[in-house]
């Protein structure tokens, strides 16, 4: 699996203490909002481990330059691992107005300057930050992120950045950036994030590959390793530089990741990869190692140099899709195998195989209900399944311009499916909603087979007929390859649109021998996708109407029943369904499924609860149902209710009091 977790310097939860001076500040007035092009921040930071006591202080300095048409009067700060923090600017005293969540879970405080940073001004921060932990003490190795408190727009910025670290002999340092050995400052410019790796007793390799600073940071066990890695980077930077024109940073540190036998690694920060197991090199083969190697440095252009359009999530589908296939392109041409990719292709199709909801484009809430591995599934199984597909629709010539084009336009910006689109089409010329729809925003997979063939000589040559058969759900042009008795080879597509395509091909020999998809880089499923009775029955569940539909809705139940559905949505429609028709005692037990199925405590299992209540209100239980309202209330999230605009039914707190004090009728 590529373990793309982000570490954190201390998993604990820490408490936030803010300080802020006291004095006769001049307050600027004005709400928070977010320039559409954020300020570019500039940070000089001082940052000091103490592995003795266990403590890490810091002072920094932000500066960014508002060259928007309105005044920034308040920011917002992240740091996610403080203890403490003082803000001034310049010099004078910062009012700190709170903090908040956002859907992520990041915490981000807002502040108040006390001088409003007018157009074409510059906006000063003077930040002192500590905190206090045993887990410092005494450290091993440990990635660091999240470890300086930054300026937060809701999403990933380029920033500059100068950092001294200071830490005791016996530590070597790693950083997103290269070191000033005058100044004792690392600087790196245009960068997401600046990490830090510290290792101790730890060991580096060096080398330059152009203008690029490669390090390779390992401890004594892990030597052999860390020198195949340094000089498959080296080669790697060389060959991105020239595939892509370029190479994005002026640094590359790569640090390791866990010391047990694992596959993969993961992006720590901008400029720093970790890989896996480099202590025990010998359980993989070489190839393994000069793959993930050129796999994590892909990520540098896909997620930090472009940047994620999902606040939540650096490296989505797109990222993890587009990353893929630069260390697709750097295995086919210095051949270190390509198992690792039909891999990424091969995950996915087990996850199809096994009924999962494949979908790309869901919500965070409904991304939170997946019990499956979607990381492995979707997230590197289909995304790169998917850029392959459109590389080979599109053809190599457009899709490399379609590449070029995003690492040029997006270079610090946020690339998402939109924009993607957009530019795939202009460059390939034509509408590829079709497409897009069916990957990005459907379940559907892909499924041809080769029905028949037939070669009859026809004058001096032969004319060949190649029946390809349609069995999956989704429709896209599929190459076909023909080899022919004198060794020739032809490739033709079939026709989107057709369930059944007829190809011909004319040669001079006799036809030899027909693949589907000759290259092994689309996800074909040979067979159709088996379908689970449970999907089944969700599938007509969706399709019933929600009222009217009588006798329909007990067969549905007793299917869902025999079946042992688990969909929590389809026992509630279904709950929904039976009180429509009446069978109150049915749709008692599809309500309590629903609830069951729901997260303790979400506003699934409020309102599930809420309808149990109604069902036994009619049946005449009345004192459970009036537990049920009372307990439903304790989950009653605030602001939330649901309207049954059939039934004129709003389900607020107010109508659940009301049922406390009123039985449910129904009208």
């Amino acid at each position: 699996m590529m373990g793309h977790r982000f570490a954190r310097f201390l998993s604990v939860a820490l408490f936030f203490v803010v300080l802020w001076g006291t004095g006769n500040a001049t307050t600027a007035t004005g709400s928070y909002w977010v320039p559409k092009n954020p300020p570019k921040a500039h940070y000089k930071i001082e940052y000091t481990i103490d592995t003795v006591v266990g403590r890490a202080e810091g002072k920094e300095v932000i500066r960014f330059k508002n060259m928007t048409s309105r005044p920034i009067c308040r920011v917002a700060i992240l740091w996610s691992s403080a203890a403490s923090m003082e803000i001034t600017s310049k010099g004078k005293a910062v009012a700190v107005l709170g903090s908040g969540k956002e859907d992520s879970g990041i915490e981000s405080f807002v502040i108040e300057l006390p001088e409003k940073v007018e157009c074409g001004d510059e906006g000063i921060l003077e930040i002192s930050f500590s905190f206090q932990n045993t887990s410092l003490v005494n450290i091993n190795r440990e990635p660091i992120t999240g470890w300086y408190p930054r300026l937060w727009w809701g999403f990933e910025t380029h920033d500059d950045f100068e950092v001294k670290v200071k830490a005791s002999p016996e530590y070597l340092i790693g950083a997103s950036g290269v070191l000033d050995k005058r100044t004792g400052y690392y600087r790196a410019n245009g960068v997401r994030s600046f990490g830090l790796f510290i290792g101790k007793d730890f060991k580096s390799l060096e080398a330059n590959a152009g203008d690029v600073t490669i390090r390779c940071l390992y401890s004594p066990k892990g030597e052999k390793c860390a020198q195949l890695v340094m000089s498959t980077a080296v080669d790697v930077v060389n060959y991105y530089r020239e595939r892509f024109g370029f190479y994005p940073h002026s640094s590359l540190t790569i640090i390791p990741g866990s010391d047990f036998p694992t596959t993969g690694g993961y992006p720590v920060a901008t400029s720093i990869v970790a890989i896996h197991a480099m202590e025990q090199m010998e359980k993989k083969d070489e190839r393994h190692w000069r793959w993930i190697t050129a796999h994590e440095i892909g990520h540098q252009y896909c997620g930090e140099h472009m940047l994620s359009s999902d606040p939540a999530d650096s490296f989505d589908w797109l990222m993890l899709g587009l990353g893929i296939y630069a260390d697709r392109e750097y295995t086919r041409a210095r051949n270190p195998g390509t198992t690792k990719h039909r891999g990424f292709a091969d995950s996915y199709i087990k996850g199809v195989r096994a009924g999962f909801d494949t979908t790309i484009n869901i919500t965070a809430e409904q991304r939170s209900k997946i019990r499956f591995d979607f990381n492995n599934v979707v997230q590197h199984g289909k995304s790169s399944s998917v850029i392959s597909a459109l590389d080979c629709v599109l053809g190599k010539e457009v899709f490399s311009r379609v590449y070029q084009r995003c690492l040029k336009e997006f270079a610090g910006r946020r690339l998402g499916v939109s924009e993607f689109q957009t530019i795939c089409e202009e460059e390939a010329g034509q509408d590829l909603g079709w497409f897009f729809e069916q990957w990005v925003n459907s379940n559907r997979y892909l499924s041809y087979k080769i029905s028949s063939k037939s070669c009859e000589k026809e004058g001096e040559g032969y004319r060949s007929k190649v029946e390809v058969e349609r069995i999956g759900d989704l429709r896209m042009p599929v190459p076909l390859a023909a080899y022919f008795e004198d060794g020739s080879m032809q490739e033709k597509f079939t026709e989107r649109l057709l369930d059944v395509s007829v190809v011909e091909f004319e040669s001079k020999a006799a036809l030899k021998e027909v693949r589907l998809d000759p290259n092994g880089v689309l996800p074909l499923l040979s067979s159709p996708r088996p379908t689970s009775n449970s999907t089944l029955t969700i599938d007509k569940i969706k399709r019933t109407g929600w009222t009217k539909v009588g006798k329909a809705a007990l067969k549905l139940f007793k299917e869902a029943t025999e079946g042992k559905l688990s969909d929590r949505n389809s026992w509630f429609k279904l709950g929904m369904i039976l009180y429509d028709g009446n069978y109150y005692k049915e749709g008692l037990e599809a309500f309590q499924r629903s609830r069951g199925a729901s997260k303790k405590g979400s506003n699934d299992y409020f309102v599930s609860m809420v309808w149990e209540g109604h069902v036994l209100d009619l049946l005449g239980r009345r004192n459970i149902a009036l537990l049920r309202y009372k307990t439903a209330l304790k989950h009653k999230k605030e602001g939330y209710w649901v309207r049954h605009d059939q039934y004129g039914i709003v389900i607020s707190r107010e109508w659940v009091e009301e049922r406390i004090k009123k039985p449910f009728e129904r009208k």
